[in-house]
């Protein structure tokens, strides 16, 4: 078997626990993700146990930016957008949660869609972003037809199946 081969089959395997792990840390408290929802706030985990409760005034707090970017999906055409978000590498800085020794993120969303990251991604600066703004408008929540009140973007990427709507949570693997 060549090196590439071995290479890919490695890939594929990481990224197929990452998808159960994923799977199995995502089946949540409908309570839980209902309160989140209504208080406009979503979780940071780590090894499973909260370490931070992130709320809209936590984001404004950190002085969002404001963006374009394509978004393109599966059911849509391609479109500009303009985003106001935070990096997810300095709300982690400001919340003082240490990510040194992590092997990767999963963002999850109130419609149990996940989004894995690695730490490379989030290490890269204007890369990941925590959005709670569309096109000047603050995001609804999933109860009123909204995607928000939380998007996670991956800013200047292709395609917007790795962005993650309804943020309910982040898990910090290690």
């Amino acid at each position: 078997m060549k090196k590439a081969d071995k290479t890919v089959y490695l890939f594929f395997g990481l990224m197929f626990v990452a998808t159960v792990i994923a799977i199995m840390l995502n089946r949540g408290d409908p309570e839980l993700r209902r309160a989140l929802e209504e208080n406009r706030e979503f979780l940071i985990r780590m090894d499973g146990e909260t370490i931070a409760t992130v709320s809209l005034q936590d984001l404004i707090d950190l002085k969002p930016i404001e963006f374009t970017t394509t978004m393109s999906t599966s059911i849509s055409r391609p479109r500009q957008v303009a985003l106001e978000g935070v990096e997810l590498r300095l709300l982690l800085e400001a919340k003082e949660i240490e990510t040194a020794d992590a092997t990767g993120f999963v963002f999850n969303g109130y419609d149990r869609y996940y989004s894995p990251l690695s730490l490379k991604e989030v290490e890269r600066p204007e890369f990941i972003y925590v959005c709670l703004k569309m096109d000047g408008e603050i995001l609804k929540p999933q109860s009123e037809g909204g995607m928000g009140p939380f998007l996670m973007v991956t800013r200047d990427t292709p395609f917007a199946q790795r962005w993650c709507k309804y943020v309910e949570a982040v898990d910090i693997r290690r």
